[in-house]
């Protein structure tokens, strides 16, 4: 072969690879143009909601504030090589369990009882919680003044069966302490196959000491929603505000409109909440164009006024909403809305107090984080975490009463029904509540109705 052909297959050789690279990258920097970073999508749910109408709850858009390159990992990396080389029992050394353990570290440091993050069993465990049926006690739970403390047991649940209260809180689960116990942690103790039982330590306003109670776990199925018209009032029973509650509601509406009611009762008793897109479909049908909740977060699109649609199929009926103790989240939003507008009035005890909004968002392989993104204020403005509703009247079921099924705070409300006493509160006559058998109100002695374990 020639000597100037050697020579040019040599430089080709050499060339065509740089021209392929540079090709290539050319490429690349303009699909980086075209193409934005990945986002993930967000599922509402508890006030959530988890919450949880629909342009406050968009996909949050994962935002890398910090570049990895700036957060200095060498000593997370550290520790986990000395364990990988060193620690005794390598059986127990399970990537995906250390894994999972680093993120719920990250998470508690930021000291908010409502960001968790949910391997996949306990995400499941949470969307069978809102769907309505699971194995457990019945019985919602949450985190108050750092105390693993009891919302509310579920109507006829073995929780509600076996005397657990709302108001109460948690010391041990099977002996195990809950301090600085995750709400998670203790769902997965609490929660187990029907038939087995679970000990709870509980400490209760009023007892002098702690006390265990032992539940045996059975299936809970909940349902949302009842309803049955008394004395010409329809009474509404919502137990939470859970995924099925809308298309219940809707489903009997027009029964309920063709009864016409003189007034309406909303049992919110005893409500741990749930979905913050469910409170607002019901409350719709009270109002003409309102203003029911504002949220404030922290991205854009997520402090706006939550507004109710034109022309409710109730805007004009009296009514009346009942709260307790185990009244929390949706609950407070509902009750907020009816008290800051005079668009009825609420009667019973003081809400739990639980007033930030989460978004569940799913991640890999089945695990989700459950974070707070925002907080929600009343129509005028207040905030209610930490503090809860107060009733314009105020009114007590003893446990005693419930036993023998009477309920004096019903009673109360069928009363009230074209009482100018209803009237004065709602035009705004009465600056403080109505004070009614506060000698009563010793601990948390409530009703049914809620979620959780």
């Amino acid at each position: 072969m020639p000597h100037y052909k050697r020579n040019l297959r040599f430089l080709l050789f050499l060339v065509f690879p740089v021209l392929a690279f540079l090709l290539g990258w050319s490429l690349n920097q303009q699909q980086n143009q075209r193409s934005p970073l990945p986002t993930t999508t967000s599922t509402p749910t508890e006030v959530s909601t988890t919450k949880e109408v629909k342009n406050f709850l968009d996909p949050i858009k994962l935002r890398r504030r910090s570049d990895p390159r700036d957060v200095d990992l060498s000593a997370l990396w550290e520790v986990w090589n000395t364990l990988d080389s060193n620690f005794l029992y390598q059986d127990r050394f399970k990537t995906q369990d250390q894994i999972y353990g680093a993120i719920k570290g990250l998470v508690v440091s930021l000291d908010d009882p409502y960001t968790t993050f949910m391997t996949p069993t306990e995400t499941k465990d949470f969307e069978e919680s809102m769907s309505g049926e699971f194995e457990g006690i019945g019985a919602e739970i949450a985190v108050k003044k750092n105390r693993l403390t009891v919302v509310t047991p579920l109507k006829g649940t073995p929780a509600e069966l076996a005397g657990l209260r709302s108001g109460d809180r948690i010391l041990k689960i099977d002996n195990v302490s809950t301090f600085d116990m995750s709400i998670n942690e203790a769902i997965t103790k609490i929660r187990g196959p029907r038939g087995q039982k679970v000990v709870l330590t509980v400490e209760r306003d009023g007892d002098t000491q702690p006390h265990e109670i032992t539940i045996v776990r059975d299936t809970i199925i909940v349902k949302d929603f009842s309803w049955k018209m008394q004395e010409g009032i329809a009474v509404l029973e919502i137990t939470q505000f859970g995924t099925e509650l809308v298309p219940q509601f809707s489903a009997v509406l027009p029964s309920i409109l063709l009864e016409k009611p003189r007034g309406i009762i909303i049992d919110l008793r005893n409500n741990g909440g749930g979905l913050l897109d469910a409170s607002v479909k019901v409350l719709d049908q009270f109002f003409d164009e309102q203003v029911l909740v504002t949220t404030n977060g922290r991205q854009i699109g997520q402090v706006e006024d939550l507004q109710s649609k034109r022309g409710g199929a109730f805007i004009n009926t009296p009514l009346i909403v009942l709260v307790n103790r185990g009244s929390a989240s949706a609950s407070e939003i509902f009750a907020g809305a009816i008290q800051d507008t005079h668009r009825g009035i609420i009667v019973g005890e003081q809400t739990f107090g639980k007033g930030s909004v989460q978004n569940v968002i799913p991640l890999s392989g089945g695990a989700s984080l459950k974070v707070t993104i925002a907080e929600w204020l009343t129509p005028n403005g207040r905030s209610i975490h930490d503090v809860g509703i107060a009733p314009d009247i105020e009114a007590t079921r003893t446990r005693e009463e419930f036993e023998k099924n009477e309920d004096p705070v019903m009673e109360r409300a069928f009363e009230l029904f074209e009482s100018e006493e209803m009237q004065q509160i709602l035009e705004g006559a009465t600056e403080e509540p109505v004070i009614e058998g506060i000698e009563e109100i010793p601990a948390p002695e409530v009703v049914p109705e809620g979620e959780i374990q």
